[in-house]
This record gives structure tokens, C-alpha cells and sequence, in this order.
């Protein structure tokens, strides 16, 4: 039985990998090669990195890192987890493995808007489509913004990169309602909203254009969709750990869950989509498993 078993191989999980290999414990790492960082064009805002850093180029750095110590890499898929006497179980494509404590650090997944997927990937690529704004509104700061979205997390969007740019437009998603409310709520935080809602969204050289419904385009530097995420939880609710209403895993100090022995990591918990903050949690978590197995 090893020591921890790690779920999933974006930052915050090779973090954890890399701690607790320097903690000399018996470790493995389940990578099914999809994280979330792998789709970021350029991140400026980790330290250490003057010029930015793209998510395949951070992800490379990590696990070339990872691969001076003696950590089981397994490039497959976690697809059932289970508790057992003095530890957890995890089912992949490959086979099962047994450990005494398991992180997850399986991340989320961004909802995407209805638009061709070769449009979408250019359009993230060149930044006329971008998703996180705590991450890059400082690049796009006096410049024509769009939101895609509609609710309480568009119009909490829309105040924070209004803080970086003053022409902010809240574009709705095919047949999204908006009520009194929700207008209000976006007309005092200074956004405009597009009368109609959107029918295609397009690139056009550096612009991205909103074609809407009676026929009228808008045009933009950059779209922010803010249609949410889906949390990768389900290994947390089968193994019967408690989760937020929209299905992240709370977790105490040591980043454990209401289950012991088992943890949780990265974007999946209740918190910042940060890489920096998934790092920390990567060495609290850790941290706190090495300390807990000294005294067994």
C-alpha cells in the first residue's frame, strides 16, 4: 500500500507530487493528460515568470521537474475510487492501486460556448475569447469587452473586468433570460447590455463579432465567457465526502476533505481558480499527510 495517491496532473497536482517525493514517500500520480493549464495561451500573473509562460511549456517544466524523483506516474484515468481498511482504493483502465491517503486534484472544466470548436481554439489562442479574468483583464484593460453570459456570475464578471476597461457589454447566450432584476443589477454597475440575444459569435480579423438575433452585430476586442464550470467531483461523491451546491469540495486547513485521509486540491475545491493558490494548497495538503504518517 503506498503512502498518497494523487489524482490528476495539472499544477496543483505535480505540486503535490513533487513535495511529497522530497518527503520520501511512497507516491503515485494519475495524469489522464487533460488538465485545464494545458489550454492557457500565456500566463502572466505566476511569479517567477518576467515574460509569461504558456500552460504546455509550464506543464513541461513541471513534470521534467517531477521526473528527478521516484514518483509512479501513471498516464490513465481514475475511474472509480472506494474506501478501505486503512486507506482508499482507486480503479483506472490499467488496474487498481491502494494507498493510505489520496488527493484530489481533478480541476473542472469550463463551459464553452455554442460555437465551432476550431473557431473557439483560435479564438482562445489569439485572445479574443478568454475565460479567466483574475488571470488576464490586465491585458485587455481600455479596450472594447464583451461578456457571454447571463445571472449573478455575469454581471460579478462584468464589475470586475469594468475595473480594467469602461466599454463592458453583457452579452446573453441563446434564449438566456434576463429579469428586471438582472437588468437593474448590470445597469448600475455600469455595463451595457445587447438587446437581443446572441444568434452566432465569429472572428474577423482581431475583432470577435456578436451577430444577434433581429439581425444587428456587435463587435469587440474580447469575449469573457462566463457561463461557469463543472467541477470534476465525482470520485469525492462516491467516496461519500460532503459538497458545496455547486459540487466542489470543501476542505479544512489541510486542504482535507470531511472524509480522513482524503484531500483536495486546485480549481475542484471551494475557492480561487488559481494556479498559485493550487500550489499552496499542493503544499499544505502534502505537508500535512507527511506530518500525520510520521506518527503511524
Amino acid at each position: 500500500m503506498k503512502d498518497c495517491i494523487i489524482v490528476g496532473g495539472g499544477p496543483a497536482g505535480l505540486t503535490a507530487g513533487i513535495y511529497l517525493a522530497r518527503f520520501l514517500r511512497d507516491t503515485a500520480l494519475f495524469d489522464a493528460g487533460r488538465p485545464r493549464a494545458h489550454r492557457i495561451p500565456r500566463t502572466r500573473n505566476l511569479p517567477g515568470y518576467p515574460d509569461g509562460i504558456e500552460g504546455p511549456e509550464l506543464l513541461d517544466r513541471m513534470r521534467r521537474q517531477l521526473d528527478h524523483y521516484d514518483v509512479e506516474i501513471r498516464r490513465d484515468r481514475v475511474t472509480s475510487a472506494s474506501r478501505i481498511d486503512g486507506g482508499f482504493r482507486v480503479e483506472a483502465n490499467g488496474g487498481a492501486l491502494e494507498a493510505r491517503t489520496l488527493i484530489l486534484a481533478t480541476g473542472v472544466t469550463n463551459r464553452p460556448p455554442q460555437i465551432p470548436e476550431e473557431i473557439h481554439n483560435e479564438g482562445v489562442a489569439r485572445g479574443l475569447i478568454r475565460y479567466c479574468p483574475i488571470c488576464d483583464a490586465y491585458e485587455v484593460r481600455g479596450k472594447k469587452v464583451a461578456i457571454l453570459g447571463s445571472g449573478p456570475h455575469a454581471v460579478a464578471e462584468g464589475r470586475f473586468v469594468r475595473h480594467y476597461a469602461e466599454d463592458v457589454t453583457v452579452v446573453r447566450p441563446e434564449h438566456a433570460p434576463l429579469d428586471d432584476d438582472g437588468e437593474r443589477a448590470l445597469s448600475e454597475a455600469g455595463l451595457k447590455i445587447l438587446p437581443s440575444h446572441r444568434r452566432e459569435i465569429r472572428l474577423d480579423g482581431d475583432e470577435i463579432v456578436v451577430e444577434m438575433q433581429d439581425g444587428r452585430e456587435a463587435r469587440f476586442d474580447t469575449l469573457y465567457v462566463a457561463l461557469g464550470t463543472d467541477p470534476h467531483s465525482d470520485l469525492a461523491r462516491d467516496l461519500g465526502a460532503d459538497l458545496t451546491e455547486a459540487g466542489c469540495i470543501p476542505v479544512d486547513e489541510h486542504c482535507e476533505t470531511s472524509i480522513e485521509g482524503l484531500f483536495a486540491i486546485g480549481d475542484v475545491i471551494a475557492g480561487l481558480d488559481q494556479i498559485a493558490y493550487g500550489m499552496g494548497h499542493a503544499a499544505v495538503a502534502t505537508t500535512a499527510i507527511h506530518n500525520r504518517l510520521l506518527g503511524r
